[in-house]
């Protein structure tokens, strides 16, 4: 008997549970993940997924016997017997045959879907576009934290799964993600610069936040460019050292920026001579133009671009100066 193609199986349409006998032959192309569960005995119980294809397409595969797990290596091509197909996947279990075959050729849009049903699409957005994506999309983001709460304790299913939420912000915008069971039992600080992939996106009484899935990975990245607008409501000098605190456009509460002065000299020295200033008249000058504005673009610690505005025709724009938040 000729074998079937993965296309002839998933297109027999069958409602309930099929018992296939016959053998077919394809390729392991992506291992998911484990999930555990209590079998019909009462015993705990593992499921590994992973996508096949062969030369008609790609489809996805699970097994239940954890004693066959090594043979499921990415890339190589098995000849199957004995399996059940149930709700257009590939399950095995003990009783499945799973042994070597020769190398089969597959085309490689085949591989990218088969990939892609272990592995769906992340497209990574910024943390101000989020707010547009339907919801229960998958996406990707970055951005610096700026809250870490405490690892706590919900129940899923019966069982004490542990989670914790981080917000990160990205130019101004901002958003919770909920990072669950190992992913919230790493170590991360209020200041760090992530990349998290693979999120979905939820809503609550009409608040959007994330929530990581078992394909999240997190990754530790440099300092993103970020752009502080917003007036100086208040400065001192303290020894060599400005303090400026600084109202945010569209945010609450204040941002505190702290500007050596020599640097600070340098901005202002533009606009007018203060070379032959003391502090305390530049202190004094500064406090009684307050409010005024600042632009000031940041990688990290260094400031790549400064613009001071104290009035419609007076600016003042300092370029590679050195800030410290």
């Amino acid at each position: 008997m000729a074998q079937k193609s993965l296309s002839e199986l998933k297109g027999a349409n069958s409602t309930r549970p099929t018992p296939y006998m016959e053998s077919i032959t394809v390729k392991v192309v992506k291992k998911g993940h484990v999930a555990k569960f209590t079998d019909a005995n009462g015993q705990q119980a593992e499921l590994l997924n992973f996508s096949i294809a062969d030369q008609s397409g790609p489809m996805l595969a699970t097994l239940t016997d954890k004693s066959k797990q090594p043979k499921i290596v990415e890339g190589k091509t098995l000849m199957i017997r004995n399996f059940i197909l149930k709700g257009g996947k590939i399950a095995m279990s003990s009783k499945t045959t799973i042994m070597g075959r020769p190398n089969l050729e597959i085309p490689h849009s085949i591989i990218e879907n088969a990939i892609q049903l272990i592995l769906p699409p992340s497209p990574e957005k910024k943390l101000a576009e989020v707010k547009y994506e339907p919801l229960r999309s998958i996406l990707s983001v970055k951005g610096q934290i700026i809250k870490n709460e405490a690892t706590r304790t919900v129940k899923v299913n019966g069982n004490d799964t542990p989670i914790r939420t981080i917000t990160l912000e990205e130019n101004n915008a901002k958003i919770d993600v909920t990072l669950w069971r190992e992913l919230s039992e790493e170590e991360y600080s209020i200041g760090e610069f992530l990349q998290i992939s693979h999120c979905l996106l939820n809503e609550w009484q009409g608040v959007r936040s994330l929530n990581s899935t078992r394909n999240t990975t997190i990754e530790k990245i440099q300092p993103l460019e970020v752009t502080i607008k917003g007036t100086v409501e208040a400065l001192s000098l303290t020894e060599s050292m400005w303090e400026v605190c600084v109202r945010e456009e569209d945010k609450e509460g204040y941002k505190d920026l702290v500007v050596e002065n020599d640097m600070l000299r340098s901005a202002i020295g533009r606009a007018e001579e203060v070379c032959l200033m003391t502090d305390e008249e530049i202190e004094n000058s500064l406090v009684n133009r307050i409010p005024f504005k600042i632009d000031a673009t940041m990688l990290g610690p260094r400031l790549l671009g400064l613009r001071l505005a104290f009035s419609a025709h007076e600016q003042v724009q300092v370029e590679n100066m050195e800030l410290n938040l």
